[in-house]
């Protein structure tokens, strides 16, 4: 926080991309406003989270239902040791566990995702170094309730994954000063697990959604068009709405 504070004092845009708080408090988010400065967090997503809000969006656009979803990552390097750490590990499970809930909504589909047993681990295993392995097991079920598997096994390297990543925020929140914008930066939760957002309004985490946000945001700022995927430039002629017919009258003898 001490870090973040001298960010904003000196009118530096500031990125978190760790589980932890840091800038992500209503004191600093103010400061940031009064600043003019953009901010964005919180922690980068580059892994088994990303997986997942790619698989998700996708299961919930088919309206298949899930009952379980177990995920674990292997990992030995310095982020393992530290994360092996129960009160470590708070923080990071919370940003992980965050991205189901608002991308499959079980409040208004409580029959598909209603009962999600959602369990994240993090396990920390020397031999495997900076190559990190993510284990995804998840349980769906489809129409007539019948039971299926998914098994995702995602063997990466978290630097390089996390590399050009920090390198688009920078150029992002550069780009963010430069055009005026100042506090938190939704528009750039692609990147992030548990992106900041405004109080009013709720966190996005369906990775095309948030990509859409993404360039869309990038198009207003340049004077360009929003994207529309209506799908209406398809048509040759001018579409008109349908008119539904007046029902038949039938005549009697």
């Amino acid at each position: 926080m001490i870090y973040a504070y001298a960010a904003i004092k000196t009118k530096t845009p500031y990125a978190n991309g760790a589980p932890n708080l840091s800038v992500d408090i209503p004191a600093l988010i103010e400061f940031a406003e009064l600043n003019r400065v953009p901010i964005a967090g919180k922690d980068f997503k580059t892994g088994q989270t990303l997986m997942k809000t790619i698989v998700a969006p996708g299961l919930k656009a088919r309206m298949l239902g899930i009952r379980g979803w177990y995920s674990t990552n292997i990992l030995g390097n310095r982020d393992g040791l530290v994360l092996s750490d129960e009160g470590s590990f708070k923080t990071k499970e919370k940003s992980k566990k965050s991205v189901l809930d608002t991308i499959l909504e079980p409040q208004l589909y409580p029959d598909l995702y209603g009962n999600l047993y959602h369990k994240v681990r993090i396990d920390y295993y020397p031999p495997r170094g900076d190559a990190k392995e993510g284990w995804d097991n998840i349980d769906i079920f489809g129409w007539m309730n019948m039971p299926m598997q998914i098994k995702i096994n995602f063997l990466c390297r978290d630097s390089i994954l996390a590399a050009p990543v920090m390198l688009d925020i920078l150029l992002f929140l550069d780009f963010a000063q430069r055009a005026g914008l100042k506090g938190i930066q939704e528009w750039l939760s692609f990147f992030f697990k548990s992106p900041m957002h405004r109080p009013d309004l709720k966190p996005e985490n369906d990775l095309f959604i948030q990509h859409e946000k993404l360039t869309n945001t990038l198009r207003i700022i340049m004077g360009e068009e929003v994207i529309d995927h209506s799908g209406l430039d398809y048509y040759e002629t001018k579409f008109k709405p349908i008119q539904p017919k007046p029902p038949k009258r039938f005549k009697t003898k």
